[in-house]
């Protein structure tokens, strides 16, 4: 893994029971949400550390692949100034991947 891959550097639950985790990418922190809901559907949003309140979400899906898969479609599409857009969202599923997050 080279330096500026994204790396988790924090995971936990909210208050609200969903997961959050905590990425560090370069000199950016990212942050993802992911949510499950009654039924076995799961949706994924993300947003920079800093700005919370500017978070890109995604729909719901039958699986936390798909949703990550939309959320990610969507950053790209309409993250750009956020800085979403330049995230490698590839690294950050193999990330994800390997906390069994997705």
């Amino acid at each position: 893994m080279t330096d500026d891959a994204p790396r988790i550097t924090q995971q936990y639950r909210d208050r609200e029971g969903r997961m959050v985790y905590e990425l560090r990418h370069g000199t950016s922190q990212l942050v993802l949400v992911a949510n499950e809901r009654e039924g076995g559907e799961f949706r994924f949003e993300a947003h920079p550390r800093e700005t919370p309140q500017l978070a890109v979400t995604g729909g719901w899906c039958p699986s936390r692949v798909a949703a990550f898969r939309t959320m990610r479609e969507l950053c790209v599409e309409r993250g750009e100034a956020l800085g979403l857009a330049r995230v490698d969202w590839d690294k950050v599923a193999e990330a994800l991947t390997a906390v069994r997050a997705i």
